[in-house]
């Protein structure tokens, strides 16, 4: 198969455009040429066509579009990804020679760049001038000067992030895999001419192997799964580490921010990744580069299943997740506020999310100009509330589009009556496969179960006592029939899918359903599911049991007011040193302000080793109390509440307390109830709230 870099453009455009018809003028226009010369080349495509079993449709007035099986299309994009070109597309150049630069140490001459990729001085240098705001925004300088060369500047951490972007950019997880298997199998040549494999000439491929083979089964012990882009990223980081660690290309991270990181759960999956590549590897990773390993997790990972992360700063993202919704709510009009499956799934995203945008992290999002074209209006109403919910100058489009997904789930769901079990297998989740779930459950009633897994999770999975098993990947090894769909349905994909049930012997009915929320019907838990509810139920008893409702005179001021509570609270065996109890939380007040905005409350929260027991307690003021809020304004405060946690509490404890931190401001009756209860009533309401949320999950499962 022989294909110009015209004639890749035009199929690359066609591909990505699968869904609807395309003009020529369209095509012309996107790749900067003549209508005629569209049309000259369009022969050659149909033949290329024919080879993967796919037509070329035209229709007069309309435009012209790809038809055939996804899994051939598939086929057909890989083929391309590998091909070895012989000229290039003005981006593929850029690309070349933004690998080339990323590769050498040192400065490389632009004539020698210029004969490499066989064009002129002129036509790098037009090349460099587009590559200098890309570089830009990894932190990193292109340096030009006459008699020198050409050169990238910048930290180590920065270098590492453009590749990982670069090949998370370039590849999903499947078609990754493929590309450096394939490629170590074939070892056919030296000459690395096709941009898949210039980028995965950045790293050692079996290096790659062996990473991705490790970080599968670390994957497995994780408190959550990776998402699949990011599982990419994190095999493709870990090459880099030991690569350049080898060349003594070590990074850096300061020691205050170290420390911090050494205090998250993290952290200690990255000492188990970093012994196992020690042993495998033989050599030494210092503790800044488990650092930076750790940071590459907190940043990586999924939405936590009807859990959220164990972190201080859950109020504070509760609030931002708060503020979100009612933008959004404002913006378009709809009535989200009382939808507590959007909070919770926002508030497990938005965890890993803004750490990201904090960090100036990247994360790729590869449904993202299907987004924006099919949900074009929603993008603009997300966009419009992030920029006024969000203290921050600038979050990314792809970021933005995962929260799209979001709200297009929540916008679009209903309760549907259930039949058949559907098994939902998606690449890289974050909201994609509760977008399809979504849709799925709009389009057909007769659902009894509706599971979403990873790629990776399927292993694991019993697939056989599923009706209906959809994938938005190719999966090789699978032993039942399954449909390839988009994670965006189109008109056809829902046919297909109906058409599959109809040969399953079920009739898709259109009957109303009940709205009652609380109808009675069949659910199924598992019995690990069981064993957890009933193992955190008890630890949320044992919580709530030692309780505490604290009244106090308002004439202190809020260190006196503290030492006064940690001083009952030692009486109570529950802290073990009162005044180091009362410095910790004064120190958690100094980074931030602890008043949650828009309320009367203050959390006070801390995990220390001068506690002995994890509590929830509140502390009620006689009269108003002034007091910074998280949003560093000044509020008036009525009612104190107090997180206390060990240091060394038990995950299942500190999870149990995040849910409490999460709920306090999740409704407004949320917020009514936490202001102004009764010590019984508050104790009613959290109880409630958390068999409520267990029972809501299992529904939707």
């Amino acid at each position: 198969m022989i294909v110009s870099a015209r004639e890749r453009l035009i199929l690359q455009f066609l591909m990505d455009e699968a869904n609807q018809e395309v003009t020529i003028k369209e095509l012309a226009e996107q790749i900067d040429v003549s209508e005629r010369t569209v049309h000259r080349d369009l022969k050659n495509i149909e033949s290329i066509l024919k080879e993967f079993q796919l037509e070329l449709i035209k229709r007069a007035g309309i435009g012209i579009k790809i038809v055939g099986n996804k899994a051939n299309l598939h086929e057909l994009r890989l083929a391309i990804q590998k091909q070895d070109y012989k000229e290039y597309t003005p981006d593929e150049r850029l690309m070349v020679a933004l690998c080339t630069l990323l590769d050498h140490q040192e400065p490389i001459k632009l004539l020698t760049l210029a004969n490499e990729l066989g064009v002129t001085t002129a036509t790098i240098s037009h090349d460099l001038d587009k590559m200098e705001p890309f570089v830009q925004e990894y932190g990193l300088t292109l340096i030009r000067r006459r008699g020198y060369g050409i050169e990238l500047i910048g930290s180590e951490a920065a270098k590492r992030r453009a590749i990982s972007s670069l090949i998370s950019d370039q590849f999903d997880v499947t078609d990754f895999l493929k590309m450096v298997k394939g490629s170590i199998e074939k070892k056919s040549t030296n000459k690395i001419d096709s941009i898949s494999e210039r980028l995965l000439g950045l790293v050692q491929k079996e290096k790659l192997i062996i990473i991705e083979n490790l970080i599968n089964q670390i994957n497995s012990q994780l408190p959550y799964p990776l998402a699949d882009s990011s599982y990419v990223g994190l095999v493709v980081h870990l090459a880099l580490a030991i690569e350049r660690i080898q060349r003594g290309e070590n990074i850096t991270i300061k020691h205050e921010y170290l420390s911090q990181l050494k205090s998250s759960k993290e952290f200690h999956f990255s000492q188990e990744i970093a012994q196992r590549l020690e042993e495998t590897f033989q050599l030494a990773i210092p503790e800044d580069e488990i650092g930076y390993i750790t940071m590459h997790l907190r940043g990586a990972k999924l939405r936590f299943e009807g859990k959220i992360d164990i972190q201080d700063e859950n109020v504070e993202i509760a609030y931002l997740v708060q503020r979100l919704i009612e933008q959004v709510e404002h913006i378009a009009g709809k009535n989200l506020k009382q939808d507590s499956s959007l909070f919770q799934g926002l508030l497990a995203h938005l965890q890993p999310a803004i750490y990201r945008i904090k960090q100036g992290m990247k994360i790729t999002n590869p449904l993202l100009v299907e987004i924006k074209r099919d949900y074009r209006e929603l993008f603009d109403i997300v966009t419009q509330a992030v920029a006024n919910a969000f203290p921050f100058d600038d979050v990314p489009d792809e970021e933005i589009g995962y929260l799209v997904l979001h709200f297009g789930a929540a916008i679009n769901e209903r309760i549907m009556k259930a039949k058949l079990k559907v098994l939902i297998i998606c690449s890289s989740g974050i909201g994609t496969s509760k977008m399809l779930a979504t849709q799925i459950k709009n389009q057909i009633p007769d659902l009894a179960e509706l599971k979403n897994i990873s790629a990776f999770e399927l292993k694991d999975m019993d697939v056989k006592k599923y009706d209906i098993i959809l994938s938005t990947i190719p999966i090789e090894e699978i032993s039942v029939d399954y449909l390839l769909v988009s994670p965006i349905l189109t008109p056809d994909q829902l046919d297909m899918i109906k058409d599959f049930i109809h040969q399953k012997g079920v009739t898709i009915t259109n009957n109303q359903v009940n709205d009652n929320k609380y109808e009675k019907a069949d659910m199924y838990v598992s019995y690990e599911a069981y064993k957890s509810f009933t193992g955190q139920s008890q630890l949320l008893l044992d919580l709530l049991e030692v309780m505490e409702a604290f009244q106090i005179d308002q004439t202190l001021k809020i260190e006196g007011i503290l030492n006064k509570v940690s001083e009952m609270l030692v009486g109570k065996g529950l802290v073990h040193n009162g005044k180091e109890l009362v410095m910790a939380l004064l120190h958690r007040e100094r980074i931030g302000g602890l008043a949650i905005p828009g309320t009367k409350l203050a959390l006070f929260h801390t995990r220390s080793d001068a506690v002995a027991r994890a509590s929830f307690h509140t502390i009620d003021l006689n009269s108003p109390m002034t007091l910074k809020a998280m949003d560093n304004e000044i509020i008036n405060v009525n009612r104190i509440l107090l997180l206390l946690a060990p240091e060394q509490a038990d995950p299942n404890e500190l999870e149990i307390m995040s849910f409490i931190s999460a709920s306090i401001i999740e409704s407004k009756e949320s917020v009514h109830n936490f202001e102004t209860a009764a010590k019984s009533s508050l104790i009613q309401y959290i109880s409630q709230k958390y068999f409520t949320n267990f029972v809501q999950n299992l529904r939707s499962e």
